[in-house]
């Protein structure tokens, strides 16, 4: 017969199991991360060029002087025939335009008829010619050459927007010049339609021919190939190159060709067009270290500030590198050749075992809801269902019981050790940091779930923040409502009960105020953070280096700590909603499984010491408003 005693017991040893496990798992995970120290500071190829214009300053030495400042390599997207006109490289010409020289001088180009809708391209470096028509036969149909011109003339029919928007290689020499300097090359590589094997192969010739090629990355909302992309990614790997994935910018297909590439990837941060008018080189140095340190960013991509003028630019671009080096350096990073994060172990035995820690604490919330006997049957159907679906769908099964630890293990705590008994200061201070271990355990077996290269690199992510969010702020409150006595009971009295003006009041804050919460989780309603919250982060990361959750030791760990303090009673579920965020906040930080476990370790830390001072504060407060009116009325 299973005891009440033996129950426990063995939902404790699960959660042991588990939590061993995932401490194993995350050990390996730290690890790599330590390791994992390199970071790449790329120059955008463009202003490169127009500083050397302006300067008068061959690329090699200019190149050399910034690879002196710190920087390690030249961002270069893939030029198009609009970006060669421009620079005087080649002449482009409509048919209506070659038709038109040839009526001024008839003996000009004898052997071309010109065709009204084709352009034709003069190329006035024969290096250059031959890059440009091997570009344009692999991604274009009907393209032709003839012996018209120096070096030939290139025949197709080319839309106005493929003039603009169609890769046709790089500058060999400018790339050559760049690596003389010093300076690795990364290529942007544009996309085009109906990439075949042909020109994917012709794709990763033109990368071998690329000097110090250090990454590989793209240019376009979606890669070429997204028809093809286990080919691509079979060609690309025979380079053994990492693939660069832009923060914050989706492309198709390219987190599919990452994983084929047995995640070989360095995550590179950068500051659009749009956001460069709103920073300093102060501020976008800040904003550079702190997605190394805490993104697993491993290359910036900086743009200069001042480009308006170039000739002028140059030494405050030399220093911005300078301070960008030395703030990577206080971090404890280096710049060179970007680092790509060893692989940890996997296997569906400590998967299956790291899961065990959730059905544990499954079992803990089922006792509470049914008898030891139907528990322990739900339990063994759990077990049994874990199983099944860790064999028939591994990820699913990991981000589903990842998803089900950071639910289950802060209502545990909750519910274990909130009352209505009122508690002395240390009892309620030693009540927190039970509840908030009890959470912990939540989060720490869900980074075991979650460890992977293909979450730490964020090829793939946590699922379900919002439901994580709002599950244990309607369960928990039901529950503590409901919990020693009858439920239909309790909630016919609830609901046959008068409804005042001040309870429709507060039910339309809290509710507002829980919206408000809920689209600010994820970082996705950034309009809703007020100055004052931006000007105390900022304060937070420079004294304490990882600033703490501002909804955890302002809001969360004062309310909870003031309601374990005073005991809990229905006039309190404000508090204790506000309480519930605390503990929420803390286990879905470690659902930043791209941020470093030391630096959600240290948020976690901070949170808490800083949230038992307010709620002690809270707590003084209070005890003296509610002496002083208690004075005020016994006086009158």
């Amino acid at each position: 017969m299973l005891t009440k005693k033996l129950y426990t017991w063995i939902a404790v040893f699960l959660i042991g199991v588990g939590l061993l496990t995932s401490c194993y798992l995350d050990v390996q995970r730290m690890a790599a991360e330590k390791d994992n120290k390199s970071v790449e500071v790329l120059l955008d190829y463009d202003e490169l060029l127009a500083l050397s214009k302006a300067n008068q300053l061959p690329l090699n030495v200019l190149s050399a002087k910034f690879k002196a400042a710190g920087a390690t390599g030249v961002l270069m997207r893939e030029r198009t025939l609009e970006d060669f006109e421009n620079c005087g490289d080649i002449l482009l010409m409509t048919g209506n335009e070659l038709g038109l020289l040839k009526e001024m001088a008839p003996d000009i180009y004898p052997e071309v008829n010109p065709v009204k809708n084709n352009r034709y391209i003069l190329v006035k470096d024969k290096n250059t010619f031959e890059s440009i028509y091997q570009q344009l036969s692999a991604k274009k149909n009907g393209v032709t050459r003839t012996t018209a011109g120096p070096n030939g003339m290139i025949s197709l029919s080319l839309a106005k927007t493929e003039v603009e928007k169609l890769g046709v290689g790089f500058s060999a020499q400018d790339m050559e010049l760049i690596h003389q300097g010093g300076l690795d090359l990364v290529p942007r590589i544009r996309t085009w339609p109906k990439a075949e094997e042909n020109s994917l192969d012709n794709l990763v010739k033109t990368l071998q021919k690329i000097p110090g090629l250090s990454l590989i990355t793209f240019n376009d909302s979606a890669i070429p190939g997204t028809n093809n992309i286990p080919y691509l990614a079979a060609k690309l790997k025979e380079l053994n190159k990492p693939v660069g994935i832009f923060e914050i910018y989706s492309q198709q297909g390219l987190n599919s060709l990452a994983l084929l590439m047995d995640k070989n990837v360095v995550r590179i941060h950068s500051i659009s067009d749009n956001d460069m008018p709103k920073h300093t080189e102060t501020k976008a140095v800040d904003r550079f270290s702190l997605a190394v340190s805490e993104r697993n960013i491993r290359a910036v991509s900086v743009r200069f500030f001042g480009m308006e003028q170039p000739g002028s630019a140059l030494e405050g671009a030399v220093q911005y590198i300078q301070r960008i080096k030395a703030a990577l350096q206080k971090e404890g990073f280096s710049a060179g050749q970007a680092s790509v994060p060893a692989g940890l172990p996997y296997s569906r035995i400590l998967v299956f075992l790291v899961g065990l820690g959730v059905l544990g604490g499954g079992l803990l919330i089922l006792s509470r809801l049914f008898r030891e006997s139907r528990a322990g049957l739900l339990g063994l159907l759990g077990l049994l269902g874990w199983a099944a679906l860790l064999y028939l769908s591994p990820l699913l099964a990991r981000k589903s019981f990842a998803l089900l630890s950071v639910i289950i293990f802060p209502v545990i705590g909750i519910i274990a050790l909130l009352n209505e008994e009122k508690r002395t200061m240390k009892e309620a201070i030693l009540a927190l940091l039970k509840m908030s271990l009890l959470s912990f355990i939540g989060a720490i077996i869900m980074t075991g779930l979650l460890a992977d290269k293909s979450f730490m690199l964020k090829l793939d992510g946590f699922s379900g923040v919002k439901i994580a969010h709002i599950i244990p702020l309607v369960v928990i409150p039901v529950y503590v409502i409901f919990r020693g006595g009858h439920l239909l009971k309790k909630l016919e009295k609830l609901l046959h009960g008068p409804v005042l003006v001040k309870h429709i009041l507060l039910g339309g804050t809290v509710a507002i105020a829980l919206v408000v919460y809920i689209m600010r989780t994820g970082n996705n309603a950034p309009v809703l953070v007020g100055n004052w919250e931006l000007m105390l982060r900022d304060l937070l990361d420079q004294v304490l280096g990882v600033r703490p959750r501002t909804k955890e030791f302002l809001i969360g760990y004062p309310a909870m700590l003031a309601l374990l303090y005073y005991g809990y009673d229905f006039r309190k579920v404000v508090l204790l909603i506000f309480g519930i965020i605390g503990q929420i906040s803390l286990v879905n930080t470690y659902a930043h499984i791209h941020t470093p476990l030391l630096i959600s370790l240290t948020r976690s830390f901070h949170g808490l010491w800083m949230g038992v001072l307010a709620g002690l504060a809270l707590i003084i407060l209070t005890d003296f408003l509610t002496g002083w009116l208690s004075r005020r009325t016994s006086g009158e």
